[in-house]
Parts: structure tokens; sequence; C-alpha cells
């Protein structure tokens, strides 16, 4: 049994929180509901009679005009969703339902406003990326954690043995980090420690990894084909990059060595650990070999 009201729709068309609106085959509004005010912010006899491109954002003209071919195809766009110039310029995320009657020779469309919505979708997956960002980077010196690490290692690694080549893993602290610390305080060290991180960066390939794994300790993971040569350039690279004075805030200079350790994929390992583990004594044969000091 067909169902019938028993008021004219005009009667409470205006009460909807969504836009009803009618427009005809030149794209023109013919009626806009009384909610339209609140969602593109012109009253409904300032649209009525102009194009609905006047009012959509550049950017979405394109889609805009395929959805209405599609619609006047026969097509019926339920959940399409374009943007809209505010009379105030503010942008308005719009989802429509549509179809086009051919009998009455008009596009039904109903408006809804999901600014509010789009706005959280977007803060949600800003926080979102934040809290990626901060899982996989050390909070310091924003390079990345060990987390981040094993994952570029274990991609780089997958490289170098589908292709044959080879790959470095340098490992290396700062020769007098703890007498800086004790002298200067914790804060002095923490900027130094940036600054390390910056000049470590600089001196790789953007394929490369600089990852701070603890203290003053760090690790660079070179990538690619990597020699002898190449292992002594970017090891003699970082020697002298760190050897220039740093120049702190509140006035103060500092210098630092480094001790670096090296360890190549696959003659001294063919895995993470005994790579780092390679790499580490290494490091502290370095360190011997110029303080002196057994571990």
């Amino acid at each position: 049994m067909k169902q019938t009201l028993p008021v004219s729709a005009d009667e409470f068309i205006d009460l909807l929180l969504d836009a009803v609106c009618l427009v005809d085959r030149d794209s023109r509004f013919l009626f806009v509901s009384e909610a339209g005010e609140r969602i593109f912010g012109y009253r409904p006899d300032e649209m009525v009679g102009r194009f609905v491109l006047e009012f959509v954002h550049p950017d979405d003209r394109d889609k805009t005009v395929g959805a209405i071919g599609e619609l006047l195809s026969g097509e019926e766009k339920p959940l399409f969703e374009n943007r809209y110039l505010r009379k105030d310029g503010a942008v308005a995320h719009i989802m429509w339902s549509a179809r086009w009657s051919e009998k009455d020779q008009v596009r039904v469309a109903v408006a809804r406003d999901i600014t509010q919505q789009k706005h959280a979708e977007s803060l949600q997956k800003d926080l979102y990326a934040r809290l990626e960002y901060m899982a996989h980077h050390d909070p310091l010196t924003n390079v990345p954690n060990r987390a981040l690490l094993l994952d570029r290692f274990g991609i780089a690694l997958a490289r170098a043995q589908r292709a044959t080549t080879r790959l470095a893993v340098l490992y290396l602290d700062l020769n007098n980090f703890k007498q800086i610390n004790d002298s200067y305080g914790h804060a002095v060290g923490d900027e130094l420690l940036i600054r390390v991180a910056k000049r470590l960066q600089r001196c790789v390939r953007e394929s490369d990894t600089v990852s701070r794994v603890g203290g003053d300790e760090f690790v660079v993971v070179v990538d690619g084909t990597v020699t002898g040569d190449d292992v002594d350039a970017v090891r003699q690279k970082i020697v002298l990059s760190l050897a220039r004075p740093f120049k702190l805030d509140g006035g103060i200079t500092l210098t630092c060595s480094p001790s670096i350790g090296v360890a190549v994929y696959p003659d001294d390992g063919v895995d993470y650990e005994t790579l780092i583990h390679h790499a580490d004594s290494s490091m502290y044969v370095s360190k011997r070999e110029r303080t002196g000091l057994t571990r």
C-alpha cells in the first residue's frame, strides 16, 4: 500500500538539517532549501538561477563535471563528495546524494555538511602520523631510532642479497662526551648531540641511515655497493666533520672526536646482530688505540 503524507512536503522540508536542491540540465540551481544558507553561506535566493560550478572549489570542478555527466546518463550518486566555497571564503566539505529525474528534467540532490567530520579525520590523521614518527625517531635528535634502524637495515640487507652487493655498518661514539656532560651539564650535552646528528646526516646520502641507538652512540648504515675505499671515505668525512668546533648556545664552543668501528656485509657477517657486534668491537679497538683504554 502506497503511503501518503498528510501535509505538503513544502511545510517541513525547511526543517531538515540537510539542504535539498533541484538543479536543471544545464546545472543551474532551481531550488535550494533553507538549510542551504547554513551549509553554503548563501541565502537560497542568492543561489537560485546560478550555475553549480560557480560555488564549487576550483580543485573539485573537474570531478564534479564528471559526476554530473554520470548522473545525466542515469547513474545515481549516493555518496559523492566535493568542496564548496562559502560566501565568507571558508571551504565546506559536502556529501551529496543525487539522482537525475528524466521525467521532471531536474537533478534532485541532498547536501550534507561533513566539514567538521573532515576536520576531525584530518586531525586524527595528523595525530597518527605524529605518533608513528615518534615511535620511529629519537626524541632528542629526530634521527631514526633503533626500531626504524632495524627496519631500514632489513630493507638494505635484502637489496644487497638480491643484487649481490655489499653494505657497511658504522658504529661510533664521542670520545669526550662524558667529560662535556660533567663540565657543562646535560642541556649542553643534549644540544651537542643534536648538532652531531645533523652533521652525520650531511656526511651520507639520503639512501643511507643515521640512527642514535643510545647516549652518545650512533649507527650509520651505508647502503648500496660499498668498497673499502667507499667506507674509508665515509669514515674520514665523519671524522673531519665532527672535528670542526661546535658553537653552541650561551657562547660555548666545543670540539669532540669520534671513535668509529666498521663492519661490512658479507665479509664481517650476514645479519644485523653479527655486523653490529663486529662494528662495536671494532669501535672499541679504535678507542683503545686512541686513548689506551681497556674495555
